[in-house]
């Protein structure tokens, strides 16, 4: 199956979690939040590419965002770039790329994840992915990948699986950040995995899905012209902003399971960062020059190298500076942030989102 397999790189997101670092016009995916000289969508082809050859793996993304996917992708066939006219979350996209591939390759299957993950065991991913094109039986099921949970996060989506002897396994529940309670319980019971939204099926079996569970959307795709610019306008603007899990995943069956024992983590926003980076004896996570006093357990983030920052009788908070917006928040707040990024907006400061 491996042969007939077409990835589809989502990075149409705005990324606001990440702001002031991340803004409308640079949103995370086009970001080196890492400090590894890559952008975190420039990793994701980097991964994609150790399975798939170039010419069989495509790129979605918000045309605004144009000029970013070509000075990052300088040689990406702008064929395989699906521009998106408007934002309209996961659902949209996913059916645009498969009624755009479906008609020039009937018998493809498609690899679908986000543009904003990070996987340091690249190896053991790229091995389960092929074991599941290799295994797995496509005529009817769309396979998702979960990891095993670490901790109970409520900032992820849990799914809940039939215990089999077998790689690909029934999912029976979906939930979607739970609170703290009952991830802990989630993670007592077992067969709960955190969910990576990443998801592999059919082109055939994704359209049905949609055809089934999100009529609404699947209508105004059907029958267009998906490469004629003014017909996909015309369909973005109708079509309802909703994510594939809520749209289709939620409510498709059969629907199956393969467990990840690799690393993993969703970037969502600074305290993802804050986990997977390095830190020092008090907790500290660094990406600038800085001197502290009594600071423990705070991400300190600069743009600026040549800037130091002294900090002192800080405990668990999130500093990020930029050349025109400083962000001081308590970790425990951050999700606020998408609220302070929309009071920015609507207040007069849109300048600096």
């Amino acid at each position: 199956m491996i042969a007939q397999t077409h990835a589809v790189i989502l990075a149409g997101g705005s990324g606001t979690r990440f702001w002031p670092l991340s803004r409308a016009s640079r949103p995370k995916q086009f970001l080196d939040v890492l400090g590894t000289k890559k952008s975190l969508l420039q990793s994701t082809v980097e991964r994609v590419s150790l399975l798939l050859p170039p010419e069989r793996i495509w790129l979605s993304a918000y045309r605004m965002h144009q000029a970013l996917v070509e000075s990052q992708l300088g040689d990406f066939p702008p064929h395989r770039c699906l521009y998106e006219p408007l934002q309209r979350n996961t659902a949209p996209s996913i059916l645009w790329a498969t009624e755009v591939i479906a008609r020039q390759y009937p018998d493809a299957i498609l690899w679908i994840m986000p543009a904003d993950h990070f996987i340091p065991d690249v190896e053991a991913f790229v091995q389960l992915v092929r074991s599941v094109l290799e295994t797995c039986d496509f005529s009817e099921a769309i396979y998702t990948i979960g990891i095993r949970p670490r901790y109970p996060h409520t900032g992820y989506g849990y799914i809940q699986f039939i215990p089999k002897p077998t790689l690909c396994k029934p999912v029976k529940t979906f939930t979607e950040k739970p609170s703290k309670e009952l991830a802990e319980l989630f993670i007592q019971s077992g067969d709960f995995l955190w969910n990576s939204g990443i998801f592999i099926a059919h082109v055939s079996v994704l359209r049905r899905s949609f055809s089934q569970h999100a009529p609404e959307i699947y209508e105004l795709f059907a029958d267009i012209d998906v490469s004629d610019p003014e017909a996909v306008l015309k369909a973005f603007q109708q079509v309802p902003a909703i994510s594939f899990d809520y749209a289709v995943m939620e409510k498709y069956t059969p629907v199956a399971v393969v467990e990840g024992n690799f690393r993993w983590w969703d970037l969502g926003g600074w305290n993802a960062l804050y986990e997977v980076s390095a830190h020092d004896p008090n907790g500290n996570s660094l990406f600038t020059k800085a001197f502290l006093g009594s600071v423990k357990n705070c991400l300190l983030v600069s743009s600026e190298p040549k800037k130091v920052i002294v900090v002192d009788g800080l405990s668990d908070y999130l500093v990020v500076d930029t050349p025109d917006a400083l962000l001081i928040l308590p970790r425990a707040q951050e999700q606020t942030l998408r609220e302070w990024v929309q009071r920015l907006r609507t207040e007069g400061g849109s300048e600096y989102v």
